[in-house]
């Protein structure tokens, strides 16, 4: 009888346990649903975020921050992600815009980004910390019952706050095939990369030991409103004591890590313009300033005034020639970096000689960096039939003049390598805070008759449709000049560098010998996304070393020349040694390649090379070939290519260096 009795027991238990299962299962959303929390309206009324569930089979919840850059891409890349795939007739999507954002946000992005979707307002970051999120932007994919079945990126664009690559992984898009299909989300949690989302807000009335007139603002305008300023080219703006405070645990991290400011170069010769670094104690104070509740303090009686955007540029005067190119560049709003080749025409009969050169971006939002260089006008007939090579690297959405990047160089230009006469060589750039060349007083650069300007642009994009239309402004030399002298423009190209196997960490070695007695003037590194740090070392020909300069986060992104204080005497036999750490594995951010694969030496930016520019004062009467920098940069080239297209080869000769395991790792 007892033994029956537990048998039903046993046998109600199940049913019961079943029953409720069965009952449990929800109908509507569960009250742990997002669908239940209360967000704004733009007219600042609550609501329940579900009254607003789009009726659809699932549902992206975008957490966004107005002026977060990421966020206003965000905005745009998703919508155009739904569209392209054809899921957008059965994804609904919404967008919330966190911390202190409010009605005129949604307002701006609207009708900056056209921004179709719905948009509220998550003021108390109700919702966001409920999801636990962190930074935004921020992808939160729902079903009907408002279950959450993916949250994190949109994509891997950015795998480390201030670096960006190519798009490997869709994440979003990927969970939302999945679910459409009926399956289980593959990826359901990601680590998304953004700006965080504010957990400090200052404290109104706060008093403490650091303020933000006195201690804070100087710090700013000294390291950074350079390029964060209202129209600069960097992101948002730090001007103001509300900049600040919305920006300060950000910058904080920034700084720390030395991603900002970007072009950072170490030298034991005085450089002229090497960007200004935040000490160790100015990062302490603003973060001792936060934790003090972000005190504003007394206003000074005169406002300190804007640095200029470009110091060196606005002293030049009026210029004497202004070029542009074909015409205005119009740049999709989501995508890839784009990189460009444009001609500017000189129609020159007789050789120039030039005291400065100023790119002037038309666009600073867009315009990241570029590369000018003088070259032969009859380039352009060699490549004006290559319409692969002219619709390079070209979105649907972009248009307007130019070349893409493979191999452009390479096809446009024709170079001697047995004349020491100059046929290519660059004469300038553009970085953030930097679009000004000029030569040393007494000096000036001869560009021969018969070329033209040769421009790379590195666009980035914003978000939405863009146009540029830069222009470069050339001044003449018109005082007098040491005509017994040249100033021209060189390469250290390492011959021995062909490949980089992948998932291997090393460095690359290789020297340059001095043929002649000159004085070197500017340093430019240069490598590809691989390039972890790169130092050029002096070598006196007493055995005598001293660093040049020394890159310790070398950024592709942000490249940019380093002119010396005061030219530095090269003796005849001297050397200038050239070492290059690359990171071919998972761990770099940058590596175009996920997972990683073997690297040919090449031009094309898929591609990897060791190349710094030198800009030396040379005697016009000497006989030193310059040409054969490049000349050797094809030599290894063409042999590269045959290794990887016939043979598949991985260099034997070069072994790897030992590397410790945190130099030049990725901040």
């Amino acid at each position: 009888m007892q033994r029956k009795r537990c048998l039903l027991l046993f046998l109600a238990t199940i049913f019961l346990a079943n029953c409720n299962l069965a009952l449990g299962e929800p109908v509507g959303p569960s009250p742990d649903s997002p669908w239940e929390l209360s967000v704004y309206q733009p007219d600042g009324k609550p609501v329940r975020l579900g009254n607003f569930a789009t009726g659809k089979r699932l549902t992206v919840l975008l957490i966004l921050g107005a002026d977060c850059p990421l966020s206003q891409k965000a905005v745009t890349e998703v919508a155009n992600d739904l569209a392209k795939s054809g899921a957008s007739e059965r994804v609904g999507l919404l967008g919330l815009l966190v911390g202190r954002d409010d009605a005129q946000d949604i307002e701006r992005l609207r009708q900056e980004f056209k921004v179709a979707f719905p948009l509220f307002l998550d003021r108390r970051n109700t919702v966001a910390s409920k999801l636990g999120v962190k930074v935004v932007p921020t992808a939160v994919l729902l079903d009907e019952q408002g279950a959450v079945l993916y949250l994190g990126r949109i994509n891997d664009r950015v795998e480390q706050l201030g670096k960006r690559s190519k798009v490997r992984r869709h994440d979003l898009r990927e969970a939302v095939t999945d679910a459409l299909e009926g399956k289980p989300v593959r990826v359901a949690r990601t680590e998304a990369v953004g700006c965080p989302v504010e957990t400090r807000q200052a404290t109104p009335g706060a008093k403490g030991t650091v303020e933000y007139y006195r201690d804070i603002q100087p710090i700013l305008y000294k390291n950074c409103v350079v390029c964060h300023q209202v129209k600069g080219v960097a992101p948002f703006a730090l001007v103001d004591y509300e900049d600040a405070t919305l920006w300060a645990e950000t910058a904080i991290d920034l700084m720390e890590r030395k991603v900002m400011p970007p072009g950072q170069a170490e030298s034991d010769f005085p450089v002229e313009d090497s960007p200004s670094v935040a000490t160790p104690a100015e990062i302490d104070r603003i973060r001792r300033w936060v934790s003090e509740g972000m005190p504003q303090g007394t206003p000074p009686t005169k406002p300190l005034d804007l640095p200029p955007f470009d110091p060196e540029g606005d002293s030049l005067g009026k210029p004497d020639l202004v070029l542009r190119p074909e015409g205005p560049m119009t740049l999709g709003a989501t995508g890839d970096d784009l990189y460009r080749f444009m001609v500017f025409k000189l129609n020159l009969n007789r050789d120039l000689n030039l005291r400065a050169l100023r790119f002037v971006p038309g666009n600073r939002k867009v315009v990241h960096h570029t590369l000018v260089w003088y070259a032969d006008s009859a380039g352009q007939d060699r490549i004006a039939a290559d319409k692969d090579l002219k619709n390079a690297l070209m979105t649907p959405d972009d248009k307007g003049p130019g070349y893409g990047q493979t191999a452009m160089l390479g096809k446009y230009l024709k170079v001697d390598a047995n004349s020491a006469k100059a046929q290519f060589e660059q004469i300038g750039g553009y970085a953030p805070g930097h679009g000004c060349w000029n030569a040393p007083t007494g000096y000036a650069i001869t560009v021969p008759a018969k070329t033209d300007l040769l421009v790379q642009f590195h666009y980035h994009r914003s978000g939405k449709v863009e146009t540029d239309f830069s222009s470069v402004e050339l001044y003449f030399a018109k005082g007098e000049i040491d005509t017994a002298q040249d100033l021209r423009t060189t390469n250290i190209n390492d011959e021995r560098f062909l490949v980089m196997p992948p998932n291997q960490r090393r460095r690359t070695h290789c020297a340059w010998t001095v043929e002649d007695d000159c004085r070197l003037v500017t340093v430019a590194p240069h490598g590809h996304f691989l390039t972890m740090s790169q130092t050029l070392t002096l070598e006196q020909k007493d055995g005598t070393r001293q660093n040049l300069l020394h890159f310790p986060n070398y950024d592709f992104n942000w490249q940019r020349s380093y002119n010396f204080r005061t030219p530095i005497p090269l003796a005849k036999g001297s050397k200038i040694h050239v070492s290059s750490l690359m990171d071919n594995t998972s761990a770099n951010p940058n590596n175009p390649n996920k997972p990683p694969k073997a690297m040919f030496m090449g031009e094309s930016t898929g591609d990897e090379m060791v190349y710094p520019f030198l800009t030396i004062i040379l005697p016009k009467k000497s006989n030193w070939n310059l040409q054969k920098g490049f000349a050797s940069l094809y030599r290894t080239g063409i042999l590269s290519h045959a290794l990887k297209t016939e043979f598949g080869m991985v260099n034997p000769a070069e072994k790897a260096d030992p590397v410790n395991p945190a130099e030049g790792k990725r901040p």
